[in-house]
């Protein structure tokens, strides 16, 4: 049986709205692991928004989608990655990175911990935060890098 021009044309219609639609419903919160966490927030030129969380924490479960919705919103900011750490799962990351209670939000930057987040849990005054941090951080690097030429 030999398949109709237009139910090839339906077939590429309907692959194409479902490649569409995963790419759109991707993470926009990258969980990092022991097996990840360092070589990721080491990337170059990249700041890293990380989340410190256990299941059980009450102030962790109160989040609801903030995390998510903060990822969301810093779509198309290609030096900024929203990641989350689960601490009941990767305890070695959140000990050294001086984890002790939950939620803990810290911006890193080209591996080093340039700031903590201790203002209001909404997604504007975390995007904002995360926008200031990682610039004044670029410029930092910047000026290293200036002063060994």
């Amino acid at each position: 049986m030999k398949a109709s021009p237009r139910s090839l044309t339906l077939l590429s219609f309907l692959l194409l709205l479902l490649l569409r639609l995963a790419i759109h419903t991707r993470a926009e919160v990258i969980t990092l692991t022991v097996d990840t966490f360092s070589d990721k927030v080491k990337e170059k030129d990249t700041a890293w928004f990380v989340k410190f969380c256990v299941p059980w924490c009450k102030h962790c479960k109160n989040l609801g989608t903030l995390w998510e919705d903060l990822g969301k919103a810093m779509e198309g900011e290609d030096e900024i990655e929203i990641g989350e750490v689960d601490c009941a799962v990767s305890k070695p990351v959140c000990t050294k990175v001086d984890i002790h209670s939950y939620p803990k939000f810290k911006v890193f930057y080209d591996g080093e911990e340039v700031a903590k987040y201790q203002g209001p849990r909404d997604v504007e005054s975390l995007k904002n935060f995360v926008l200031e941090e990682a610039e004044k951080a670029a410029a930092k690097a910047h000026l290293g890098i200036d002063k060994e030429l």
